[in-house]
C-alpha cells in the first residue's frame, strides 16, 4: 500500500518574498525552494542522521555533520551522493500548494 499524499495551502505567494522561505507544518520544518524546474518543498531533516538542516546563504547545511545541499533541489555538495526530501510545489490561484505525505502534514 502507498504512502496518502495531501494536498497543502502554503499561503498565498505575496507572503513569500524571498526564496527558500521558511514553512512549518504542524511540527515540521521544509523550505519552500524555486529552481530551475519550478518551485518544491524541501524538508529540513538532514537525510544522514535526522538533524535539522538550516539555511546557510547559498546552500542548506546540516550542523551535526557539515554535509551541504545547494538550495534549489537539496542535493549534497560535499558529501555522499544524497539529497533532501524534496515534493512538488504548485502555484494556482495565487496560492503555493504542497503534495507532501498526510502524516507530515499536520
Amino acid at each position: 500500500m502507498g504512502t496518502s499524499i495531501k494536498t497543502v495551502d502554503l499561503g498565498p505567494e505575496s507572503t513569500f518574498t524571498k526564496f527558500p522561505s521558511e514553512v512549518t507544518l504542524g511540527n515540521w520544518l521544509y523550505f519552500l525552494v524555486k529552481g530551475k524546474k519550478g518551485f518544491s518543498l524541501l524538508s529540513a531533516v538532514c537525510p544522514h542522521a535526522g538533524g535539522e538542516v538550516v539555511d546557510w546563504g547559498t546552500t542548506f547545511l546540516c550542523p551535526d555533520h557539515g554535509w551541504r545541499f545547494e538550495n534549489e533541489e537539496g542535493i549534497c555538495v560535499n558529501g555522499p551522493n544524497s539529497r533532501m526530501d524534496a515534493f512538488p510545489v504548485t502555484l494556482t490561484g495565487g496560492h503555493f500548494f504542497a503534495e507532501i505525505p498526510a502524516m507530515y502534514a499536520s
